[in-house]
């Protein structure tokens, strides 16, 4: 099996340098006993082995935990050995394989146990138990835009992403105008203690932009990129109609002022027009109409005046030779 394949190499290649190098290993400790090694863990996902040497797991990935033992003498080749697996969340196995394939279903702290033990009476002293400390994270799975991707320029856009996996994560961020080839050194970079990463952008002209989001945590990452397109703004509703009120209001006050002065002077007009318009007959009825105070001989000089003069006495004139 390739799986098995690859846990031989890799225990193989990790003796090698244990013994080279002196590498000490910090995630397995062994508790009590003789029998010396320690604990490796790897995942597989495809066609990919990934070591686990940091104590970290992603969850609902096949993981093999194997024993590496420390025989550099080989004294210890034809000795048949237990193995006691507890995996920390309620399950045990046992069996003579120095291997165990399991997985873990929901992140969390584990702890994780191996109790060796020899089959043959005659190594009975030979015994050994390790424990290691395990964080099984979920792996990132999607990074989701929970809003539109059309904006208007020169606004202030809020966008907000959703990750899919565990916590803490590092994401990094760009935005790209036209989608131009990117610079290596300009990502943003954020942490992120939380699966909801908000971000306030304000797109400065009119176009189609490339939003690149890479993220990772202790086991995984992602990378996913998405068009945003970018229109003129369109002007509100809310300030159209104040706007478009206002400027009623203010041809209607104009219209007002115009027209009521225009108004005042017909009726002036009209009222000149209709005196304009009165006959004499009328003009000597009022008179009649109208008692006038008279002083003195004024009435007969009145009187006088209203005859003609034709109808006035005529003078005499003597005609006596000079």
């Amino acid at each position: 099996m390739n799986w098995i394949q690859s846990v031989v190499v890799h225990t193989f290649l990790s003796l090698i340098s244990s013994l080279a190098f002196g590498i000490p290993n910090e995630l397995s400790h062994q508790l009590s006993g003789n029998v010396k090694g320690k604990i490796i863990f790897h995942q597989m996902e495809g066609n990919s082995t990934y070591l686990r040497d940091s104590g970290k797991l992603a969850s609902y990935i096949p993981t093999v935990v194997s024993f590496e033992l420390s025989d550099p003498r080989h004294n210890l080749h034809s000795v048949k050995f237990i193995y006691t697996w507890d995996m920390g969340n309620g399950e045990v196995r046992k069996g003579s394989e120095p291997f165990v394939k399991c997985y873990y279903t929901l992140p969390g702290n584990y702890t994780f146990k191996l109790s060796i033990t020899t089959n043959a009476p005659q190594h009975s002293r030979m015994t050994g138990l390790y424990s290691a400390d395990l964080t099984v994270l979920d792996a990132i799975r999607s990074i989701e835009l929970r809003g539109p991707l059309i904006y208007n320029v020169d606004e202030s856009s809020n966008l907000s992403f959703q990750v899919g996996g565990s916590p803490p994560v590092w994401l990094c961020w760009r935005v790209l105008s036209d989608c131009e080839t990117p610079s290596p050194a300009s990502c943003n970079l954020v942490r992120l203690y939380g699966n909801i990463f908000n971000l306030s952008y304000t797109f400065t002209s009119v176009g189609t932009y490339c939003l690149d989001l890479s993220v990772r945590n202790n086991i995984s990452n992602l990378q996913t990129s998405y068009n945003i397109y970018v229109q003129s703004s369109h002007v509100s509703l809310i300030f159209i109609l104040p706007c478009a009120a206002v400027i009623i209001a203010t041809l209607i006050f104009i219209s007002v002022t115009v027209c009521r002065p225009r108004q005042q002077s017909l009726t002036s007009k009209a009222l000149v027009a209709d005196m304009k318009y009165l006959s004499f007959t009328d003009i000597e009825l009022h008179v009649k109409d109208a008692t006038i105070p008279l002083r003195g001989n004024s009435l007969a000089s009145k009187t006088n005046e209203a005859l003609p003069l034709l109808h006035q006495p005529e003078a005499s004139y003597n005609t006596q030779p000079c």
